[in-house]
């Protein structure tokens, strides 16, 4: 699939935008001219044709000009700092990132996929974990006193086996 940032790049160095701003409408921008070439594309036309058209439509039309110039003028430009967002403006924040996130999930069903799966065998396996160690671990055992419990171990050097368990008859010894 074509890059279309550096084509919309040069359209807008005559805006005199700040870059931060360039930047999202470069990315906003050339995600759509994404979703329209390959609309292109599942009509049937060929590469060049889709390319062709997708330039024509953002040349067609007055986004990057006047229509942007407009609205650019209404856009209040805040400086951002650190704890000075209101609440409102961090709920629409969200959900602004929300519906991002949501389409590019949409966009891309392989990665959504595998990033479910790794996320569910992740959350399965944390818990298997956690409930292991946490009766083996953090429980206290099930015995009165089970900080005097002890191991009976048996010597046999002989035979290879430096600590052994003791035979009935020994233990009992």
């Amino acid at each position: 699939m074509p890059d279309f940032k550096d084509e919309i790049r040069k359209r807008l160095a005559n805006e005199r935008l700040a870059p931060t701003r360039e930047a999202e409408i470069v990315e906003e921008l050339s995600q759509h001219l994404e979703d329209q070439y390959g609309q292109a594309m599942n009509r049937g036309a060929t590469e060049a044709e889709a390319y062709d058209a997708v330039l024509a439509e953002l040349s067609g039309s007055d986004l990057l000009g006047p229509r942007l110039r407009q609205v650019e003028r209404r856009v209040a430009h805040e400086p951002l700092a650190m704890g000075a967002e209101t609440e409102a403006n961090l709920l629409s924040d969200l959900w602004q990132d929300l519906r991002y996130g949501a389409r590019m999930l949409l966009k891309n069903p392989g990665f959504t996929t595998v990033a479910i799966i790794a996320l569910a065998l992740g959350i399965g396996a944390n818990s298997a974990i956690f409930s292991v160690v946490n009766t083996v671990l953090l429980r206290p055992l099930p015995y009165k006193n089970p900080d005097r419990l002890v191991m009976v171990w048996e010597e046999n050097s002989k035979q290879g086996f430096p600590h052994d368990t003791p035979s009935p008859a020994n233990f009992m010894d």
